[in-house]
């Protein structure tokens, strides 16, 4: 564990603001962490967290110490975005512990908080398909394996079976109520920047192959209503598709075909230009 010099944190937002710092996480948006707060049993966390604190604080000081102490753990995923079988989101997860914590020894006292990861972490996969299905609310389409009043074990056509929280799938249907999975994926900094073109990508394939018509979609000429429409389908506000396509204007081609218009929009839109 780390130890810093006096009391720097007072509640879970200041917590949260040094445990990413710690894991070089600093433009990771402060809600991110809520929505991964349920992949962890609470009771392993807090014999963790005592065990971290009590052996961090006997190793420093020597003289009988004594403490009393305010703690938080604050979950940090890791985006890996994995094209292998069936297209999917592996999401590792690790905890890191700040403790608050007031020191008295036989000789003085010492105020210090700790910041470090702690026990092991937890890796969620998100089939694309199953991304999709959130989106469109349709997670009917897939069968329950198992379910309990935490966890529901999801039968995802192609791939191996997927174990989700139940908190974290109806948080991630809410939030794709207010946001777009590229908006979404940006709330995790650099990271989530980096594989949303990825994500975002492989949504549009799978949209243009739900798509039942005589002629295929994607070799369709586009125009800007088609564009603007395509990505309000994929959960853009209209005034933030409107945007997207304004901004890669200049990079498209009479002769593209809708699919390769928007491809382009969306690689430009995950670029930041």
């Amino acid at each position: 564990m780390k130890i810093l010099q006096g009391r720097q944190a007072k509640n879970l937002k200041e917590a949260a603001y040094l445990a990413y710092q710690e894991a070089g996480a600093n433009d990771m948006s402060d809600g991110v962490a809520e929505l991964f707060a349920s992949i962890t049993d609470a009771n392993t966390l807090r014999s963790e967290a005592e065990k971290s604190i009590a052996t961090t604080i006997r190793d420093r000081y020597k003289k009988k110490p004594e403490w009393e102490s305010n703690w938080w753990c604050v979950p940090i995923p890791t985006l890996r975005y994995e094209s292998r079988d069936v297209p999917h989101l592996a999401i590792e997860t690790k905890v890191y512990l700040v403790a608050a914590v007031n020191i008295e020894t036989t000789d003085d006292s010492y105020s210090i908080t700790l910041v470090g990861a702690i026990g092991k972490p937890v890796t969620l996969v998100i089939p694309i398909l199953f991304l999709q299905a959130i989106l469109n609310d349709d997670l009917e389409r897939f069968g329950i394996l198992a379910r309990s009043g935490s966890y529901t074990t999801w039968d995802i056509p192609g791939s191996k079976s997927v174990q989700l929280p139940n908190d974290f799938t109806n948080k991630l249907s809410e939030i794709f109520k207010r946001k777009s999975v590229g908006m979404w994926l940006g709330d995790f900094g650099s990271q989530g920047r980096s594989v949303a073109p990825l994500v975002v990508g492989n949504l549009l394939g799978l949209q243009f192959q739900d798509r039942a018509q005589p002629v295929s979609v994607g070799e369709e000429a586009w125009t800007t209503e088609q564009l603007i429409s395509a990505l309000e389908g994929m959960a853009y506000a209209p005034p933030e598709a409107e945007d997207m396509v304004r901004q890669a204007a200049s990079n498209l081609r009479a002769d593209h075909t809708l699919e390769e218009a928007l491809r382009l929009v969306l690689q430009r839109a995950g670029r930041g230009e």
